[in-house]
C-alpha cells in the first residue's frame, strides 16, 4: 500500500498519486487510505486469515474521527485496521467540548457518540477534595452515558468490549453489570505519570500539590482498572511493563500502527524545523513553550534566518505565548503529511507524557529527520543516534540541532534509518492480527 497525498504534492512523498477513495482528516493527520486499502500488507504472512466472526465494541473518551490528535490516531487506526482483518467493529465515543467529533467513521465501522459536558469547574473541583474519585475521571462520568451503554450492550453483545483509554475507565461497573462477557483495557499511557511529572514541573505550590492529589488517585484507579478487567493492552513496553505490576489477567504490547508506503520518501531535509502537534494538551504546550524560550533564542542568534514552524490543534491561540522572532505559527493543518513534508528537521521537545508518541511514529514513517526528548521516544525502542537524535539539556538541544543544519548527509541518514524502522515496527496489518488473536484467545477461554 502506498500512502498518497494532497493534489498539492507535497515534497515528502513526491510522485505518489491523489485517489478519490482516500480521506483527508484536517486539521492533524495525514492523508488516510480508505478502509478496503488499509489491509495491504508488507509480506504475505501478515494477511492470512481475514475472515473473522468477532464482534468488538470499542468504547473511548473521545470520538476517533476526525483524527485530530494522537489518541484520536491511535483509535481510529486501531479500529480501521481490525476491520480490515474482517472483525466486526463498534465505535462508541464521548463526545466532549474538548473533543466534539463531528465527523463520521469509514464505511464498515458503525459509529454513535454520547454527549458529555467534561468542562472543568471550579465548585465542582474543590468539592472533589472530599472524594476518592479523580477529578479527570469525575468529569467524563455521566448518567446518560451509562443508560446508552447499558442499552447497547444488552441489546447488541459484542464478544469484547474494548475500554480505550483512560477517560472511560469510570464505565467498567457499567459495562460488568450489563454485559457478562470479556473486557479489555487499552491502555494509552499510564497517566498518573503524567501528571506527576507535570506536577514536578509547575512553579505553584498548591496548584502543585492539587496535581500530586490528583495524580495519586488517578494511580489508584489505573491500577484497580488493570485488576478488574480480563486483559491489558498496552501501547508501548513501558505501559506494559506498569500494568503487569497490577493486572490479574495477561498483558501484550501492541503499538500504533502507521500506513508506510512501498517507496522510500523524498530525502530528509533540514531547512528549517517542524513541530506538528495539538496545543490543547498541557505536555505539548510545555515542551514547545520550554523550546521557544530555553534553545530557540541561541539557535536563532546563530542562524538569523531559521524559521520554526508550528502546525496543530488550537497552535494559533497558543501563538502570543511563543512569540519570537523566527517562529511562525501555521494553526491547524489539512495533512500532516503535506505539512511535514514542506518542512525540515523534526522537533518533539516534550517533558512529561508515557505511551507512544504517534507524531513520532507519523514522522518516521514519512521518513523525517527527527530530534526529541528522551520522553518523546519512550516506549519506542529507537537506537538514538541511528533512527533519531535524542537530547534532553537545552544544551545537547542546540548541539544536536546544529549537527543536522551543518550536516545533510546525516539528515538524510537519519530519515532513511527511521523509514526503515517503520516499516518494520509500524506495519498496521500486523499489529491488527497481533491484536485480533489476543481477542479470540481470550474470547474462547471464557466459552
Amino acid at each position: 500500500m502506498e500512502i498518497v497525498l494532497s493534489n498539492s504534492g507535497s515534497a515528502g512523498l513526491a510522485g505518489v498519486p491523489w485517489r478519490a477513495a482516500d480521506r483527508v482528516d484536517g486539521r492533524f493527520g495525514v492523508v488516510h487510505p480508505s478502509l478496503n486499502e488499509i489491509d495491504s500488507c508488507p509480506s504475505d504472512s501478515e494477511c492470512e486469515e481475514r475472515i473473522s466472526s468477532m464482534k468488538v465494541l470499542v468504547f473511548c473518551h473521545k470520538p476517533p474521527w476526525p483524527m485530530v490528535d494522537g489518541g484520536t490516531v491511535a483509535t481510529a487506526r486501531m479500529a480501521e485496521g481490525l476491520a480490515a482483518r474482517g472483525v466486526d467493529v463498534e465505535v462508541l465515543a464521548l463526545a466532549t467540548p474538548k473533543h466534539p467529533g463531528g465527523g463520521r467513521g469509514p464505511d464498515g465501522i458503525p459509529f454513535d457518540s454520547i454527549e458529555v459536558d467534561t468542562r472543568p469547574r471550579l465548585i465542582p473541583a474543590l468539592l472533589n477534595l472530599l472524594r476518592r474519585t479523580p477529578y479527570q475521571l469525575q468529569r467524563f462520568l455521566s448518567s446518560k452515558a451509562v443508560k446508552v451503554l447499558k442499552r447497547r450492550l444488552r441489546e447488541s453483545p459484542p464478544d469484547v468490549v474494548q475500554i480505550d483509554g483512560v477517560g472511560v475507565l469510570p464505565y467498567l461497573g457499567a459495562i460488568r453489570e450489563a454485559f457478562g462477557g470479556v473486557v479489555i483495557y487499552r491502555a494509552h499511557n499510564v497517566e498518573h505519570q503524567v501528571i506527576r511529572d507535570r506536577a514536578a514541573a509547575r512553579g505553584s505550590p498548591l496548584f502543585s500539590g492539587w496535581l500530586r492529589l490528583q495524580a495519586g488517585r488517578l494511580e489508584r484507579a489505573e491500577a484497580r482498572a488493570c485488576r478488574e478487567v480480563d486483559g491489558v493492552v498496552a501501547i508501548s513496553e513501558a505501559v506494559g511493563a506498569w500494568c503487569k505490576g497490577w493486572a490479574r489477567g495477561p498483558v501484550v504490547v501492541i503499538g500504533v500502527g502507521a500506513p508506510v508506503c512501498r517507496k522510500t520518501p523524498t530525502r530528509a531535509t533540514a531547512q528549517d524545523l517542524v513541530h506538528l502537534g495539538a496545543m490543547d494538551w498541557p505536555p505539548n504546550r510545555e515542551g514547545v513553550l520550554w523550546f521557544v524560550r530555553e534553545v530557540w533564542p541561541e539557535l536563532r542568534r546563530r542562524h538569523p534566518s531559521l524559521e520554526f514552524h508550528l502546525g496543530g490543534r488550537r497552535s494559533q491561540a497558543f501563538g502570543h505565548e511563543v512569540a519570537a522572532p523566527g517562529v511562525v505559527v501555521d494553526g491547524e493543518i489539512d495533512s500532516a503529511a503535506g505539512y511535514l513534508g514542506d518542512h525540515g528537521l523534526m522537533v518533539v521537545p516534550l517533558l512529561a507524557g508515557s505511551g507512544i508518541r504517534v507524531k513520532i511514529v507519523e514522522g518516521m514513517a514519512l521518513a523525517k529527520a527527527i530530534v526529541a526528548s528522551p520522553v518523546a521516544v519512550e516506549g519506542l525502542a529507537v537506537d538514538a543516534g541511528r533512527h533519531l537524535l535524542v537530547a534532553e539539556h537545552a544544551l545537547q538541544w542546540i548541539e544536536a540541532i546544529e549537527r543536522c543544519l551543518s550536516d545533510p548527509q546525516l539528515v538524510a541518514a537519519l530519515g532513511a534509518e527511521a523509514f526503515s524502522f517503520a516499516r518494520t515496527q509500524f506495519s498496521l496489518p500486523k499489529l491488527s492480527k497481533d491484536l485480533e488473536n489476543f481477542y479470540t484467545a481470550l474470547a474462547t477461554s471464557a466459552l
